[in-house]
Parts: structure tokens; sequence; C-alpha cells
């Protein structure tokens, strides 16, 4: 009866290590961010392909199993950011001081298309204020 209770430990053993892997590799986002994952094994649906023949798949509030070692994941929110430009005080040709504030409020917009450009460009990058270089007009 001994090797009985040794293989049902070990299977339970086994199938409860499983279910923590894919627990720990089930990824999800909110209605309000992307999730984009790179890498190989990607499927067919939301894929995008770019003119290089490069794949991303983008999943828009849902989840996807992430697979170890040949998939990454990263979210890129949806969300309006603000984007404040600001300049010093810069002199024009004939000695004028102009000093320009400005706000932008950009979003990414909805589509896979949109969404996928959005993260080539945006993907990592830190939000901080933008400055421009002091020059002449």
């Amino acid at each position: 009866m001994e090797p009985i209770f040794i293989v049902v430990g070990l299977v339970v053993f086994i199938l409860l290590a499983f279910i923590g892997v894919f627990i720990s590799k089930y990824r999800t986002v909110g209605p309000d961010e992307a999730l984009i994952v790179t890498g190989s094994y990607l499927g067919g649906k939301n894929v995008h392909i770019d003119e290089a023949g490069n794949k991303i798949k983008i999943i828009r509030g849902g989840g996807a199993f992430i697979l170890p070692v040949f998939q990454q994941a990263e979210p890129l929110s949806l969300l309006s950011s603000k984007l404040e430009v600001t300049t010093p005080e810069v002199y024009t040709e004939q000695g004028v001081p102009v000093m320009a504030d400005g706000t932008a409020i950009i979003k990414i917009g909805g589509s896979i298309g949109e969404i996928a450009t959005a993260a080539e460009q945006f993907l990592g990058k830190r939000k901080k204020i933008v400055k421009m270089k002091r020059e002449r007009f």
C-alpha cells in the first residue's frame, strides 16, 4: 500500500506545480490597457505583422498564457497622456526674448494597427516632461 501513497502524492505534487506555473504565467489587462506579446507561437488572432514581417500579438481587456522562454509580455496604457513642452527664454534674431509653454494631450487609437505603432514607439519609455533646446528663431 505504501507505493500507492507515494505515486498519488507525486501525482498531486506534479499537478499542483503545473497549476502554479500556469497561474503565474497567465497575464491579464484591464479595458484601459493592452498587453503586447512578442516572441514565438503567437497564434493567429489579434496578431499584427508589419512590413518587415515582425509579429506582435495585442490583447485588449483580457488575458493570455505567456509561454516561458518563448514569449514576453508588457502592458501598454491606452489612457490619454499629458505632454508638457516648455522652453527657456529664447531670443529671436532681433533680440526679442520669447518664452513658449504648451500642453498636448495624446491618445493611442483603438485599432490593432494603431496600438502596434504605439507599442513600437512608446513601449519601455518612461513618462517625462519634454523640454525643448534653447535655439534662435
